[in-house]
């Protein structure tokens, strides 16, 4: 039996995006720790890029409440790290934390990524009142706007922005990346454009999952406007049956390329299809405090990046990358198009991306400050 001691991370929906910054935060912990990432999968599956996770990864049961309220002892007992770190501040993360504080006095650490409450204030308040008295729904907007009055009962608090520093109080632990990895220069001689039908394409690539809020509606028309048959959009990371990703598809006149989710373990070599990068965020309460993961994915494989003026990312890609104002096709059109027409420039431009990756957004940037923030629990 391993004598390290061992840390259990909380994802409040094993079948959600979110359960990258879970496997972010075990990669790091890993080190000096067993780690364990725990947790509901209200679909049923763990998310498809992870499936294959190198960490260990167990579900716990999903209901509805009261129902949940029975099973809450089986799930606690599943919780039997030396400390507790719950990614985001949700019942089924940071409520099960909680409870397995207060019975068993295990050590709480939350990580927020997310302005929680700020997915719902987009909402028409007919549809936010609705919502709220869905109080059986335990992470819907009622017990996530609950969750937010007992953060500070966390031991500590981790975020990865500014603006939720300021909110939540905490140290900023970024999105870090395996930069040994996701090197370029392991991944030259790929044949993967040829496989995919697309040689001699131009690639503007978009990474993770299409919603309204990322700006893909803005991609579309920026790529459109310019005249090039062979630039197109690509978006890798879909989900093919998706409503939003059918409404995009509509308008792809023979410009647009989707794929499903990707492995974690293949993310590099569809990275190494594009020509640009771009992360075309808008402003609104999702954004607020939001970093797009799939960032530092694209600086550390050296990448060309145009992203837009939203929480800190312009801090991120200081002299490193493009960034244009949000919700302009103008700009982010013209944008691309300097990145095509200027290859030696753009390519520059990626690797600086990726020095600046190394320097500040690796996971051995992040694994003493995680380190020492669990070492002083345990």
């Amino acid at each position: 039996m391993s004598d390290r001691k061992k840390i259990s991370i909380l994802n409040f929906d094993l079948s959600d995006n979110s359960l990258g910054r879970a496997y972010i935060l075990g990669q790091a912990l890993s080190e000096y720790y067993d780690v364990e990432i725990i947790g509901p999968a209200k679909k049923g599956y763990i998310w498809e890029p992870l499936r294959d996770s190198d960490i260990k990864i167990t579900k716990v049961p999903y209901s509805r409440l009261p129902f949940l309220l029975f099973k809450l002892p089986a799930i606690l007992n599943k919780i039997d790290g030396d400390a507790v770190y719950a990614v985001k501040p949700r019942f089924t993360s940071f409520g099960f934390g909680l409870l397995k504080k207060f019975f068993s006095n295990k050590p709480l650490i939350l990580d927020i990524d997310d302005w929680e409450v700020g997915f719902y204030l987009k909402k028409r308040f007919w549809n936010r009142l609705s919502r709220f008295v869905h109080v059986t729904n335990p992470n819907g907007l009622f017990w996530t706007w609950v969750m937010q009055f007992f953060i500070r009962y966390a031991d500590r608090v981790t975020t990865v922005s500014t603006f939720l520093k300021n909110k939540y109080g905490g140290e900023i632990i970024p999105h870090a990346k395996d930069t040994d990895f996701l090197d370029p220069l392991k991944f030259k001689n790929d044949d993967l454009k040829k496989e995919l039908g697309l040689a001699g394409k131009k690639i503007v690539m978009f990474l993770g999952t299409p919603r309204q809020h990322k700006g893909l509606e803005d991609a579309v028309e920026a790529v459109l406007m310019i005249d090039n048959p062979d630039l197109i959009l690509m978006i890798v990371g879909a989900n093919m049956n998706g409503k939003y990703e059918e409404k995009l598809q509509a308008s792809r006149s023979g410009r647009f390329f989707m794929t499903g989710f990707v492995p974690v373990k293949e993310l590099p070599r569809y990275l190494m299809l594009s020509d640009v990068v771009i992360i075309p965020q808008r402003v609104t309460p999702d954004t607020v405090g939001q970093i797009p993961s799939k960032i530092f994915d694209a600086m550390s494989m050296s990448r060309p990046i145009i992203s837009t003026r939203v929480s800190n990312i312009p801090e991120i890609l200081a002299d490193c990358g493009i960034i244009v104002n949000p919700e302009s096709p103008d700009e982010l059109s013209s944008a691309i198009k300097w990145v095509i027409e200027n290859p030696e420039k753009a390519s520059q431009m990626g690797r600086k991306a990726r020095e600046r990756c190394n320097e500040l957004y690796s996971l051995k940037t992040i694994r003493e400050k995680l380190k020492r923030l669990a070492g002083e629990l345990i």
